[in-house]
């Protein structure tokens, strides 16, 4: 039977299954004619050493610490009672069945069939698995995780530095603007922001080293560095270098690349945009995979490859974040790039450039065109850089 106090399912001294987390609806006994369903936002995984069964619609999740567990669970993928046939298929009294029945309702893994229904009605049918999932799970409220700066890995890791190795010898020194000139011939920032807008056509001449130099300049440069020392650690510190756009935490932990295809005084190729020198570090030359990026980028805002200047690949060094935030740190990095892109924009825009941001990319392209391990540090956003048709 059930434990009020730890809500966990014993079956002849053997566990069974557990309710984990909250907040929790007490169980409640089924209704012996009433059918239920796995429902489509439900997933099993692997937590150390046990099988967690949990889903977007709850905060509180089920450990299956039995194979006869795992075997309930299973003959819901079919809408079906928990009735004496299946009790009698997975070797378990039918009160026992019902109770774990009502502990995977509880956590939503289960649903009544009225309930999958709704599913795949609105609001609840615009929601892709994935896609609630990540929201529930980065944000309070279904969140069982503890969520936030808690300096996870700090026992466990050092911390990622706030720059990475320089990833070529093979380096292009990059002018910097005069700032005194941009404070004063800049347009208004008001002018700036009402004209802003994707630009997919381009004209010629094409974009030019000196404004590719002044646009990551403006955007990417690192203006600032120290080093903080985590309190009561001991040794344990962190440096961090900041960039002319905010980022969660201080972190910055985006890196921008530079697929040069049309670029007047820049072969053509893969670069590296090194923030701390402003420089250009050499990655590659226009591959197959490189002009891939290019080709892939013309089609995701409706181009003509041929007519593509440059492309900005924006990648996450994502253990920087994990490092120190708990739960939120996907999300950060993503609200990171949303904030990168606008600054891309505004600055493009005071620029007379032509700026467009890309929807979506292929991680795994840009880690076969750069050689650089895809989980260390991985593509999260494109934007197409130009010279305006005038």
């Amino acid at each position: 039977m059930i434990s009020a106090g730890t809500r966990k399912l014993v079956h002849d001294a053997v566990p069974l299954a557990s309710l984990v987390g909250g907040p929790q609806a007490p169980p409640r006994d089924l209704p012996a004619d009433g059918e239920l369903v796995t429902s489509r936002f439900a997933l099993i995984r692997r937590e150390g050493s046990t099988w967690i069964a949990e889903s977007s619609l709850a905060a509180a999740a089920v450990v299956l610490e039995d194979p006869r567990a795992h075997a309930v669970l299973a003959a819901f993928a079919v809408p079906r009672a928990p009735d004496g046939e299946l009790a009698e298929r997975v070797g378990l009294p039918a009160q026992v069945v019902s109770e774990l029945a009502s502990l995977l309702h509880v956590a939503g893994v289960l649903v009544d069939v009225d309930q999958a229904r709704e599913e795949d009605e609105p609001p609840l049918a615009f929601w892709e698995f994935h896609d609630l999932l990540f929201h529930a799970r980065s944000r309070a409220g279904r969140q069982r995780a503890r969520a936030g700066g808690t300096y996870r890995f700090s026992e466990r890791f050092d911390s990622v530095p706030a720059l990475p190795a320089a990833r070529s010898a093979d380096t292009i020194e990059l002018e910097r603007p005069d700032y005194d000139r941009l404070l004063q011939d800049d347009p208004p920032f008001a002018h700036v922001q009402e004209i802003r807008a994707s630009i997919r056509e381009y004209g010629r001449p094409p974009l030019t080293l000196t404004q590719l130099s002044e646009f990551l300049y403006r955007v990417g440069r690192v203006n600032d560095f120290w080093e903080f020392r985590l309190p009561g650690s001991g040794s344990k510190s962190m440096s961090f270098a900041a960039r002319p756009y905010p980022s969660g935490g201080a972190n910055y932990e985006l890196e921008v690349y530079v697929v040069a295809r049309d670029c007047e005084g820049l072969e053509s190729g893969l670069y590296h945009y090194d923030a701390g020198s402003h420089r250009l570090g050499a990655l590659a030359g226009y591959s197959d995979d490189v002009a891939e990026l290019i080709a892939r980028a013309a089609t995701g805002m409706a181009s003509d490859a041929n007519s593509m200047q440059s492309l900005l690949t924006i990648t996450a060094r994502f253990a920087r974040v994990a490092w120190k935030y708990e739960s939120i740190a996907y999300a950060l990095v993503l609200k990171d790039v949303g904030v990168l892109l606008q600054t891309m924009y505004l600055s493009a825009t005071a620029m007379g450039l032509a700026p467009c941001a890309i929807g979506s990319g292929d991680s795994d392209l840009f880690a076969a065109a750069s050689g650089i391990d895809y989980y260390e540090e991985t593509a999260v956003g494109e934007f197409a850089l130009g010279s305006p048709r005038r």
